[in-house]
């Protein structure tokens, strides 16, 4: 049975479920001061809380992409609904990371928007997740036409079994792109292992 509780254990609830969290979370005021800065957030971006809380969050923003990313933090705290986007973010020690990120406006008890709240992720778990939500369908495709192609459920023409045939290779095709794609290790064909580099000249 459950019931509401006291707003003092409610904020402690998600202050711990925000703490804990995988993804990377920050809170912003309107005027971007940092309010509040995840443990993930300190590993993808290499700040700790204690550096960031109090802070401008658009330290994190690349020169090119600061404008955009802070007119779409604008456009979400004015009640515009945006979509998950991508994005650059710059670490604490300068180097560049890829995330995907998503923006909810932060409304306080009254119900008016005091700020922003952003979830951010790094691209490759970005790949890992869409990898995983797409095998199921497609091992489902296989299946299905495998057993309709072992005629299971009855009898088939030869234009109906070209086709099914067409449909499972096509979805065997696709999850062997995503089962290379998702593993850590795999490297783009135009990247080379230091042996295969061309030795310098000096």
């Amino acid at each position: 049975m459950s019931g509401s509780g006291s707003p003092a254990a409610v904020g402690s609830v998600e202050a711990m479920i925000v703490g804990s969290a995988r993804d990377a979370i920050v809170g912003e005021t309107l005027d971007g001061t940092v309010l509040f800065w995840n443990r993930a957030a300190e590993e993808l971006y290499g700040y700790a809380a204690a550096e960031m809380l109090g802070r401008r969050a658009e330290i994190l923003y690349p020169d090119g992409r600061r404008d955009g990313d802070a007119a779409t933090l604008l456009r979400v705290a004015e009640g515009q609904r945006v979509g998950e986007f991508i994005s650059e973010r710059v670490r604490r020690d300068g180097t560049r990371v890829r995330v995907c990120v998503r923006v909810a406006p932060l409304v306080d008890a009254g119900g008016a928007t005091i700020g922003v709240t952003s979830t951010s992720w790094a691209g490759g778990e970005l790949v890992s997740r869409v990898a995983h939500q797409l095998r199921t369908p497609l091992n489902a495709i296989v299946g299905f036409t495998g057993m309709l192609l072992m005629r299971l459920p009855g009898p088939i023409n030869d234009e109906q079994e070209h086709q099914l045939e067409l449909v499972r290779d096509s979805a065997e095709q696709l999850l062997s792109l995503i089962n290379q794609l998702s593993r850590p290790d795999q490297k783009s064909p135009d990247q080379k292992s230091p042996e295969q580099k061309s030795p310098d000249n000096s």
